[in-house]
């Protein structure tokens, strides 16, 4: 019994460090590149492109069948017919998906009265055809718990795209640096991924056994992503809308520094938490949830320390990496880096839920943050501007909390207590570093809220 508890804490704590060591380095090279791009090009470029990732995201995420986690947490997704049979899947829904974005193109470009749209587009749909040829081998390091060549190989893709996107933005500083820039790193993840478990080949092939299960297993994340892409990503197709692009790319800057924590948290629950409860799903829900538990309140407690500091510096970043058409992201920042904290506990739990098999209570949870974002996202920024609308969006997912903690509780498998102690904690440590701020006489981190 003893070894049994030490196997999740082990494997948790080295996947935890490896993982989010690596994407620390990610983000450090996404970062720099991406101050380069935004002194090199018009915050109205970025506005457009924030429009164009936003439906390209949106287009993947509206067809996520599963594959991914269906060869992680099946039995047999390990066997060559079924990871043969997920990996053709993906093929055909990579044209399918390539085709789609096709035929949007002349409907988006009227909806944003963009006419660029209608070029932009259809180079932007070659982009899931590319990455419907990738191999499912990062699945099964996923599956295998093999972080360190997964994560590995994850930091070539990141320094090479950031080479190349800012070497296309060097030589021509025009919206097509960031067309193309975006098309790197799929191309190099599709060649790539075919060479990191040898002796693991792909074939076409489909057997129809594996294919209903892959499907089987995938309404819920289907209905789940539909959800989820909605929910996360509505902010920017309304903004879109109602703020001029300049503005929308300045949001757009404070909105990729914060989402870098929730990507980091997302990579962590796939590539660690996910995949090992998964495998220790048939354990008792007791003895799971107490080999889980000490290493997740640790966790916890210094993602509120390490929040609060990004929280109280985060007008100071953006001062120092921007220039002054930037500015305005030195107050939308810490708001939104505020609001992380519910993400990253919606997440984490997120993340149990599905690895135990139930990722309805996921989608639950995914509706009731979109409901808040479509009828408050509006509302807020009519009453109160853009100031409003950051607002909600930063507190999006705090009905999502509660909606994932009902489905928790059910299961047995609730962290409550942990949470609400890491909660107080957080916003206390907020609040000793405002104060030491204005102690210093440098005001709050939420003084230019307009």
């Amino acid at each position: 019994m003893p070894q049994s508890t030490k196997l999740p804490r082990t494997k948790l704590l080295f996947g935890a460090i490896s993982t989010l060591g690596t994407f620390g380095l990610m983000q450090v090279v996404r970062l720099i590149a991406g101050v380069a791009i935004a002194r090199l090009l018009s915050p109205e470029l970025l506005g457009i492109m924030t429009i164009v990732y936003v439906l390209r995201f949106g287009v993947e995420l509206l067809s996520d069948i599963g594959i991914r986690q269906s060869v992680i947490s099946n039995r047999e997704g390990d066997q060559p017919d079924f990871y043969n049979t997920a990996w053709t899947l993906q093929i055909g829904r990579g044209f399918g998906l390539s085709l789609v974005f096709l035929l949007a193109t002349v409907p988006v470009s009227k909806l944003y009265d963009a006419p660029i749209l209608l070029w932009i587009l259809p180079v932007i749909s070659s982009y899931f055809a590319i990455v419907g040829f990738t191999s499912t081998q990062p699945f099964l390091l996923a599956r295998r718990m093999q972080t360190a060549r997964l994560n590995g190989f994850d930091v070539a893709l990141e320094i090479i795209s950031a080479i190349g996107r800012v070497g296309l933005a060097f030589v021509s500083p025009t919206i097509w640096a960031l067309v193309f820039g975006s098309l790197i790193q799929p191309i190099a993840r599709t060649i790539g991924s075919h060479f990191l478990i040898p002796g693991v080949g792909h074939r076409l092939y489909i057997s129809k056994d594996y294919a209903r299960q892959i499907f089987h297993f995938g309404k819920w994340i289907l209905v789940t992503a539909v959800l989820f892409f909605l929910a996360s990503n509505f902010d920017r197709l309304y903004l879109a809308k109602v703020i001029p692009f300049a503005l929308l790319g300045v949001f757009g800057i404070a909105r990729n520094l914060s989402g870098m924590v929730t990507d980091g948290i997302a990579r962590l629950c796939s590539i660690v938490i996910f995949p090992l409860v998964a495998a220790e799903a048939a354990k008792p829900r007791a003895q799971l949830r107490a080999d889980l538990a000490p290493v997740r309140f640790a966790f916890v407690m210094i993602c509120a320390f390490c929040l609060s500091i990004f929280v109280t510096l985060g007008d100071f970043i953006i001062a120092a990496m921007y220039d002054h058409r930037y500015q305005a992201a030195g107050w939308m920042l810490p708001v939104l880096v505020t609001g992380l904290w519910f993400s990253i506990l919606a997440s984490l739990n997120e993340s149990i839920l599905i690895g135990v098999g139930r990722p309805k209570y996921t989608t639950v949870a995914s509706s009731s943050k979109l409901f808040l974002i479509v009828v408050g996202l509006p509302l807020a920024t009519t009453w109160y501007g853009i100031a409003g609308a950051v607002g909600i969006i930063a507190f999006g997912d705090l009905p999502r909390y509660w909606a994932i903690l009902f489905g928790q509780r059910r299961l047995q498998l609730s962290f409550l207590r942990q949470d609400v102690i890491a909660t107080v904690a957080f916003f206390a440590l907020i609040l000793l570093w405002q104060y030491m701020r204005l102690h210093f006489h440098l005001g709050t981190s939420f003084d230019n809220i307009p």
